[in-house]
């Protein structure tokens, strides 16, 4: 049954790409850029790191908005 499953390669392994989200965003007219963000992730510092980001931004004159949770 196992090797019956593993041979049947597009249902069982995805090859790791963004070819197909970069075709999307193009046929879509690369909706991402119209919306500049900052995306912070991980474990630690997550606030520190967002309030100085916001700190040097404004400090460039732009408005920001943040969201912490």
């Amino acid at each position: 049954m196992e090797s019956a499953l593993l041979s049947r390669w597009p249902e069982t392994r995805i090859a790791p790409s963004l070819e197909r989200i970069r075709a999307l965003c193009d046929l879509l007219g690369e909706p991402q850029r119209a919306a500049p963000v900052v995306h912070l992730t991980g474990t630690n510092g997550k606030t520190s790191t967002a309030r100085m980001i916001d700190a040097l931004i404004r400090g460039l004159g732009l408005r920001t908005g943040r969201f912490t949770s």
